[in-house]
C-alpha cells in the first residue's frame, strides 16, 4: 500500500510531515509512542517535534491512526490499517475512512509494547446503544508479551 495514494484516495490533503509520520506507523509492529516516532524520524531533521504532534492529531481526527492509553497517561499511535476501504468508482462518495476505534489492546507491563487485537470487540445490549452514541472504545488487557515472558 502506497500512503500517497491512501491520501489521494480519502481526499486528504498529504504533506512531506504527514506522510513521514504515517509512514513510520505504517510499518512499526506495534503502536508507537510520540518520543519513539521522534526517534525513528531522527535523519529527517526538518520535522519538529511540535510538527509530529499536530500531525499525529491531524491523522488521528482523520481516522488514518488511532490513540491507545499508554502508562502514565502517554498516548501511544497505530495505523488504522483496517479503517479504509478503497473505492473504484468515481461515481461512488468516496468514504474511506471509518473513526469508529472499537477493538482491545494487548499491553505489555514490562515493556511497553501495545498491539491491537481486532479479533476481540465488545458487544453491547440494545439498552446501553439506546443511551449512548460509542465513538471509540479502548480496552487494554494487560500483562507479558511473548519476549518478557521468556525472559522472566
Amino acid at each position: 500500500m502506497k500512503i500517497q495514494q491512501l491520501f489521494t484516495d480519502a481526499g486528504l490533503r498529504s504533506t512531506k510531515a504527514r506522510i513521514a509520520v504515517l509512514k513510520v506507523l505504517a510499518s512499526a509492529d506495534n503502536a508507537l509512542s510520540h518520543p519513539e516516532i521522534l526517534d525513528k524520524m531522527s535523519l529527517q531533521k526538518e520535522f519538529d517535534r511540535v510538527t509530529i504532534y499536530r500531525v499525529l492529531d491531524w491523522l488521528t481526527e482523520h481516522g488514518l491512526v488511532h490513540k491507545i492509553s499508554g502508562d502514565n497517561r502517554a498516548w501511544k499511535f497505530q495505523f488504522s490499517q483496517n479503517s479504509y476501504t478503497h473505492v473504484e468508482s468515481n461515481t461512488q462518495k468516496k468514504q474511506l475512512l471509518n473513526n469508529s476505534h472499537q477493538h482491545a489492546h494487548l499491553h505489555c507491563t514490562s515493556c511497553g509494547k501495545v498491539t491491537c487485537i481486532h479479533e476481540l470487540t465488545p458487544q453491547f445490549s440494545k439498552q446501553v446503544l439506546a443511551q449512548y452514541h460509542v465513538e471509540s472504545i479502548d480496552i487494554n488487557i494487560k500483562g507479558l508479551c511473548e519476549a518478557c515472558s521468556h525472559s522472566h
